[in-house]
């Protein structure tokens, strides 16, 4: 019997590395693409020229960077989402309320995105070093958006996930255990909102609400987050941060639904 499924196809899966190697590096030789992807100079550079010639690519020198033509796809993904308008007024407005960092995330093929990103006016200088930003892409069990967006899904999508991404630690504190995020998920849903405790990055902390649709169906997560000095994960702060992000996850249901 003859496989009908469609096959990926090489040359693009091989255009879209070298896009991500170069985002990754922020900013790639020849040489050094041709190097970290295993793959001939000439190949690399037939692509390099293609995606320059498209504007998707811009070379400096000999150096190759991240072109502006990617922007207003960028730009275009995340206004088609229809809560991203509430969703931004709503993410200032947690970053000035509690003096931290807040972005509103939503998962896609199994990772979550960060649709917005703010900080509040006062924290603004203090914090520069913070290495968040919209666009951010995270895996889903080590961020307080994702374990939140993870214990509101049903079990076997959750599987699904984990099945695909894995658990990979990224500190001493991430959850690389199935049984115990699967724990972890069940407090989340009693609670909830998620806690991130250095999961993610050492030094910084995270708390993250859900947002869900009117059929249960998850739609994204607003989460409120800073460096472990200004972020206490006492009971109480952390019950008082969890209860602003349900409020404005009911204000933005009442805005869209």
């Amino acid at each position: 019997m003859t496989d009908s499924r469609p096959r990926p196809v090489k040359t693009t899966k091989t255009s879209f590395a070298i896009v991500r190697a170069i985002r990754e590096t922020d900013g790639a030789t020849l040489s050094e693409l041709a190097d970290r992807l295993g793959l001939a100079k000439s190949t690399v550079h037939n692509h390099l020229h293609t995606l320059v010639d498209e504007g998707f690519l811009v070379r400096e020198g000999d150096t190759y960077h991240v072109g502006l033509e990617f922007l207003p796809f960028g730009e275009h993904a995340r206004h088609r989402n229809p809560l991203y308008a509430s969703a931004r007024r709503r993410v200032y407005s947690l970053a000035e309320q509690t003096g931290n960092e807040a972005d509103f995330i939503v998962e896609e093929n199994g990772r979550a995105y960060s649709l917005e990103y703010a900080i509040s006016e006062s924290t603004r200088g203090v914090s520069d070093s913070s290495p968040f930003r919209a666009g951010n892409q995270f895996h889903m069990h080590n961020c307080a958006s994702g374990k939140a967006m993870l214990a509101a899904m049903p079990e076997d999508r959750v599987r699904s996930i984990l099945d695909r991404w894995g658990l990979p630690a990224t500190t001493e504190q991430t959850i690389t255990d199935e049984s115990t995020l699967f724990a972890e998920l069940e407090t989340i849903r009693r609670r909830g909102y998620a806690v991130n405790d250095e999961e993610l990055i050492e030094g910084y902390r995270s708390i993250g609400a859900a947002v869900t649709g009117p059929e249960g169906d998850v739609l994204g997560a607003f989460t409120v987050g800073g460096p472990t000095y200004r972020m206490a994960v006492d009971d109480e702060s952390t019950a008082a941060i969890g209860r602003l992000l349900l409020d404005e996850v009911d204000a933005l249901k009442d805005d869209v639904f």
